[in-house]
């Protein structure tokens, strides 16, 4: 460049082309079977590394898709978030235990496991209680479900005025009272 003389490489050939064991060309000399093998061992080596942990991803991504779709054994502990419930009020809170238990009875459950196509939730000592349906473009919402189970298992207890001696006392009153004056 600018006029310098290129140095001469002594190992080069007549081509300028330097010989390796490593590069295989397509020049004039031919290479042994010995030396291709010891050129492509790398090569091997990594395309069976690369292979394998291909292999094992898509294992991975199998357990990812079926996980979490019901209560069978593989399924049960293949989840993404696990959503501990069981002590949501802190032990050092006065009457943590009736509080804790209060909420188990209103159908607060102990856990909610989350996964990619629903969530299921159960307690502890039995297990996974129920599970969601299946369904694409899923996600999870935490508070609208804790609310809903909240909601079910309020309305499911009897109150005092779903007995049957209200609603008739209700209806008791509806006949008894006056009609407006015209």
């Amino acid at each position: 460049m600018f006029g310098r003389k290129k140095a001469v490489d002594p190992v080069a050939d007549n081509d300028g082309h330097r010989g390796s064991d490593q590069t295989l060309t397509n020049d004039h000399i031919h290479a042994s079977p010995a030396q291709i093998k010891r050129a492509t061992r790398a090569r091997f080596i990594w395309s069976l590394i690369s292979a394998f942990l291909l292999l094992l991803t898509v294992i991975f991504l199998i357990l990812v898709e079926v996980g979490n779709i019901g209560d069978r054994a593989v399924s049960r502990d293949t989840y993404f978030i696990k959503l501990d419930l069981s002590n949501i009020v802190p032990v050092s809170v006065p009457n943590a235990l009736l509080i804790n238990s209060i909420a188990q009875t209103l159908g607060l459950n102990d856990y909610y496991q989350v996964g990619l196509w629903n969530y299921c939730a159960g307690n502890n000592g039995v297990g996974i209680v129920s599970c969601s349906t299946p369904k694409t473009l899923w996600w999870f919402n935490p508070v609208e479900i804790i609310q809903s189970q909240l909601l079910a298992g309020a309305s499911s207890m009897s109150m005092p005025f779903s007995t049957p001696l209200y609603k008739s006392s209700q209806l008791t009153m509806a006949l008894q009272l006056p009609s407006p004056p015209m």
